[in-house]
């Protein structure tokens, strides 16, 4: 299940890829053997399958349009996720200097904490929203819709930033400013997957003129702080204090010599 790195703005907080065929293969079993939510007197019972209640999404019927996955024998996280988690995490230098230089933690640990899949019908939309855990990710399964068509249409041809049927990520500027980085989708997207931190608002916007669904996979990563034992915790706080120890006497040595050279120009001049 490997899958290929598209080229993206490394600046970004994001990585953009196409899953391989049996990757893909293996989600839409996910979705073909979902579990429907138990139900007593019209209700969800099981807060595991209740997804549906934390859905943004304004969507026709919450519940037939949004299905909890279960990844059998975690192969799409083994194989594809883990990976892409951990890229993304040692994209940032604090993160890759703590753990390969410093070693002042261990490696991380993350987990799959909720895969679900969104059916998606026009003239429906996500608004703006973030998601929990520490990254997150989404599949585009079926796109039934070409961008390009969606941009023509009046609601958004007449516009300076026609943006009918896209996904969006918003991004905060140096002067506060909030920008969007649009994803234009057609079919051509399918098998595409955006990971990116949960934090990051995003919006899906609706397409019209089809009465197929938008099919998409979500998810959420979590990092396993429970995978830390007090053991490792005990030696990450020795091995700060030794380091704290170890700067602070280098810090004193280039005092001590400031002061001997100091000394000895004061000794001069007095000689003179």
């Amino acid at each position: 299940m490997s899958e290929i790195m598209r080229q993206s703005d490394v600046n970004m907080p994001w990585l953009d890829t196409v899953l391989a065929e049996d990757a893909m293969k293996h989600l839409w079993e996910c979705i073909d053997n979902s579990i429907q939510p138990p139900e007593e007197d019209g209700v969800e019972k099981d807060e595991d399958f209740n997804i549906s209640n934390a859905l943004v999404g304004n969507i026709t019927n919450r519940k037939s349009n949004r299905k909890s996955l279960q990844d059998k024998n975690n192969l799409f996280y083994d194989n594809v996720l883990r990976g892409c988690t951990e890229t993304l995490y040692f994209k940032d230098w604090n993160n890759y200097y703590n753990v390969h230089i410093s070693k002042v933690i261990p490696p991380p640990q993350f987990e799959l904490m909720r895969m679900w899949s969104n059916h998606q019908k026009q003239r429906e939309f996500f608004p703006p929203h973030i998601h929990d855990g520490l990254y997150s990710f989404v599949v585009f399964m079926k796109i039934p819709t070409h961008w390009k068509e969606q941009h023509a249409l009046p609601i958004s041809a007449n516009s300076n930033l026609p943006a009918a049927s896209d996904l969006q990520f918003m991004i905060g500027g140096e002067r506060g400013e909030v920008g969007t980085r649009s994803f234009p989708l057609s079919p051509d997207d399918e098998g595409r997957m955006l990971i990116f931190p949960s934090w990051l608002i995003h919006q899906v916007l609706p397409f019209y003129g089809s009465e197929e669904e938008r099919i998409t996979i979500s998810g959420n990563i979590i990092y396993c702080e429970e995978m830390t034992t007090t053991e490792e915790i005990s030696a990450i706080s020795r091995k700060q204090i030794e380091m704290s120890i170890e700067d602070a006497e280098t810090h004193l040595g280039s005092l001590r010599e400031k002061m001997r050279m100091y000394d000895e120009k004061e000794s001069r001049k007095t000689k003179k």
